[in-house]
């Protein structure tokens, strides 16, 4: 009954956060006229407008309105203006930060001390959008949701669901991440998954880099007899980059552990150590990603806590992918007769909205 009540209240939380993800789109839309162009000039005489992501490989990721993302090779355009600032690094290894930029017929490069100088483009090795110099661009939301789902009947009847869904609010300096974790398994009429997690971390930037951490978890897994655990912790970390190919951040503090296992309630401190690592490959087509989480309790009779999910999404087109993930959980002293290390395989599908 615990366990219900728990699930509608998290269904109620995902309904009132798609509310807000709609209403924070719609306030965006009203401001979209405003936004200035990226623009592309190719030798063949072409315009193209939208949006500059990335430059890697001799080719440019560029996002448009009609046509999604597209790639132009660096050697088919003459001249590109950008509205953005980005991080260069050209081939002979200098790098700069500024802006793409055209005078007459000749490309230039702003810097952001306002420094102009000649940029030849097929000499840019790596150019990408800095994320951590952003400031004041208001609201900037994101969600995905992967699943896996399998079926069978005949000599064995199998049910199988992995959901994932991930939304990132960011604003400023503060982000807010939330996930929400569903693994259920059924074997011949009899449960062999049935796990929830529920996640909530809190980013407050005290420097370009720095920031103070915050996160809360639910978890609940009735076949390793554990009927709730609740951390709630705080902390520092480090931020090493996050820019239009990816991001590292890693974080170290301490938190407070409830627990329900198997009908006895327990509450410890612990140190927690989390690492959250994505990298955009092939012309951002690819993404490889890694996360894991360290809880270290301090009652040496439960020993440490160990979450990992590490996998690749293969983008089908702006708002579809495939996905492969690999999930390790491993308790260093489970409860009595249950397995020290859960691995979950998930090969499904997912949409980005």
């Amino acid at each position: 009954m615990k366990s219900k009540n728990i699930k509608k209240g998290i269904g109620k939380m995902i309904d009132l956060l798609g509310s807000m993800r709609l209403a924070a789109l719609l306030l965006c839309a009203c401001f979209a006229n405003t936004a200035l162009a990226d623009v592309i000039n190719l030798h063949n005489g072409d315009r193209l407008t939208g949006s500059v992501s990335t430059i890697a490989g001799g080719s440019v990721v560029f996002q448009t309105e009609y046509a999604g993302k597209i790639i132009v090779a660096l050697s088919a355009i003459s001249r590109m203006e950008s509205d953005k600032t980005f991080e260069v690094r050209t081939r002979d290894g200098q790098r700069q930060e500024g802006k793409f930029s055209v005078t007459g017929e000749a490309q230039e490069f702003t810097s952001s001390d306002g420094a102009i100088t000649e940029l030849t483009l097929e000499n840019v090795a790596t150019a990408g959008e800095n994320r951590l110099a952003i400031t004041g661009l208001g609201l900037d939301w994101s969600s995905r949701a992967d699943i896996s789902a399998e079926k069978s009947t005949g000599n064995s009847d199998t049910q199988y669901l992995n959901l994932l869904v991930e939304t990132v609010l960011k604003r400023d300096t503060v982000e807010h991440r939330f996930s929400l974790e569903i693994k259920q398994q059924e074997d011949d009429g009899e449960k062999t998954k049935d796990r929830l997690d529920f996640d909530y971390g809190y980013k407050r930037f005290i420097s370009d880099k720095w920031f103070a951490s915050g996160n809360a978890e639910y978890f609940e897994d009735e076949l390793k007899d554990i009927d709730s655990r609740i951390t709630l912790g705080a902390g520092l970390g480090y931020q090493f980059w996050d820019d239009s190919f990816g991001s590292l951040a890693v974080e170290l503090g301490a938190s407070y552990v409830i627990e329900d296992l198997a009908g006895v309630s327990e509450e410890n401190p612990a140190l927690r150590w989390a690492l959250q690592y994505d990298r955009l490959l092939w012309s951002e087509q690819l993404e490889f990603f890694h996360k894991h989480s360290i809880l270290s309790l301090v009652d040496r009779d439960r020993g440490e806590i160990i979450e990992t999910s590490t996998g690749l999404r293969l983008a089908i087109n702006s708002r579809v992918h495939t996905s492969f993930r690999i999930d390790v959980d491993h308790e260093t002293k489970p409860a009595v007769d249950r397995d020290k290390t859960d691995v979950t395989y998930a090969l499904g599908v997912g949409i980005d909205f």
